[in-house]
């Protein structure tokens, strides 16, 4: 007992000091680490194994009962024994009827099962999607940063031109300017990440998520046929969490229903008594068998009556949540073939022609070819297409994230059971 115990406490202690050490930045390390440490994940798994284990007894028999009685009056009369009686019953159900709430229970547990499975799958997702929102913070500041130091060598340039009589002291105040807008910009994106931190950290039960801000993972996923895996997704929709939710309570229901069915039968209990208070030695020891007599028919037929019209509720539900994952799976492929052709867009073709365009006002500009407002204009242009280039990036990461869930998954692998490697 002492060894048991002894290992339940290492193995406690071993899960918290995993949960404890810094993770992994990626999306997907990060959802494992939320899978096994997230409290309110784990409580849900707790209670899973605790219905799994009621499904054991589900079928046992009602404690047996003893009643034990005596007659006070012969205790002060000598001329009888002192007279008591005791009586052993124990009720057995109609045949069967164990055997359906062991079902039911097995039902129950296959319910908290799926909404389990529900539950892991929408905190992946939230992970997922707070992932994706720090990368892009940290590439928005990475941009910043990049953009300061541009704005530093033009206001070198604007200050050599103001001083050599080639330019304005407006324009000096502009390059100033701007730079303090970054600044600014800085010192707000910086605040984000520290509350996304905070919001990501919850998600993971990690005390502290801190990393330098470097140049994270590009967290951007392609499918090879998505077309076809759809198709074959939208097939497979029975197989997802939410209908496995309706089915197990499908099932419960026609637990229910058989019986009510066996409620219409007598129920039985056995017993043994014994009186002392009979004279004949041979009279004290009785058994017996007791049965209800089940004659209220229409208090049953209102009840199985209820059940069926809640079971016929259920069906339409399914039908409704097929539906419903149709339309959420339709529209997550949607949105994700739409962000990453504009990702595709940005990268292949509007990046690269704005730091062309960029460097050549930057040159113009100090070679007297250009002027500062032309400069300006294109900076600026430059700074809003990059980070619109970095809102694409994380939107695909996003809707990759939704139509992962969509899909009834939780782990990023599990796309391989579509055929698909990632």
């Amino acid at each position: 007992m002492l060894f048991f115990l002894a290992a339940n406490a290492y193995t406690q202690t071993n899960e918290v000091s995993q949960c404890d050490a810094l993770p992994q930045l990626s999306s997907e390390s990060l959802v494992q680490v939320a899978l096994e440490c997230n409290p309110g994940y784990r409580s849900s798994i707790s209670q899973l194994e605790a219905r799994e284990i009621l499904v054991e007894i589900s079928d046992s028999l009602r404690d047996p009962s003893i009643t034990i009685g005596m007659a006070p009056l012969t205790f002060s009369d000598h001329e009888y024994d002192e007279g008591y009686i005791v009586e052993l019953k124990q009720a057995l159900p109609w045949p069967g009827v164990r055997g359906i709430r062991k079902q039911a229970s097995t039902a129950k547990v296959s319910e908290w099962s799926a909404r389990t499975s529900l539950h892991q799958i929408e905190l992946a997702q939230k992970v997922r999607l707070q992932y994706a929102l720090l990368q892009y913070l940290h590439a928005l500041l990475l941009i910043n940063k990049e953009n300061v130091n541009l704005w530093q060598e033009f206001g070198f340039i604007v200050e050599s031109k103001y001083a050599s009589g080639n330019g304005s002291k407006s324009e000096v105040l502009q390059s100033k300017h701007e730079q303090h807008l970054l600044k600014q910009e800085a010192i707000s994106l910086l605040g984000r990440i520290e509350r996304n931190r905070s919001r990501l950290s919850q998600l993971i039960a990690h005390k502290t998520l801190s990393y330098p801000l470097t140049k994270q993972e590009t967290i951007t996923s392609t499918l090879i046929d998505p077309n076809g895996i759809k198709r074959k997704l939208l097939s497979n929709l029975d197989s997802q969490p939410s209908m496995r939710v309706l089915d197990a309570q499908k099932d419960q229901k026609r637990q229910e229903i058989s019986l009510a069915k066996k409620d219409r039968y007598p129920s039985f209990s056995v017993m043994a008594r014994y009186n002392s208070l009979w004279m004949n030695e041979q009279q004290r020891w009785i058994v017996g068998v007791g049965f209800n007599l089940p004659f209220d028919s229409v208090k049953r037929n209102s009840k199985e009556n209820s059940l069926r019209a809640e079971l016929s509720a259920l069906e339409w539900s399914k039908q409704d949540q097929i539906l419903v994952l149709r339309k959420n799976l339709e529209q997550a492929f949607s949105f994700w073939q739409e962000t990453k052709d504009i990702n595709r867009l940005y990268q292949q073709e509007l990046l690269p022609l704005a730091k062309e365009t960029l460097y050549t006002a930057q040159l113009e500009y100090q070679s007297g070819a250009g002027n500062f407002l032309s400069l300006l204009t294109t900076q600026k242009q430059s700074l809003n297409i990059q980070r619109l280039a970095q809102k694409a990036i994380y939107d695909q990461a996003a809707q990759f994230g939704n139509l992962t869930a969509a899909a009834g998954f939780a782990h990023a692998r599990e796309w391989s059971t579509t055929g698909e490697q990632l």
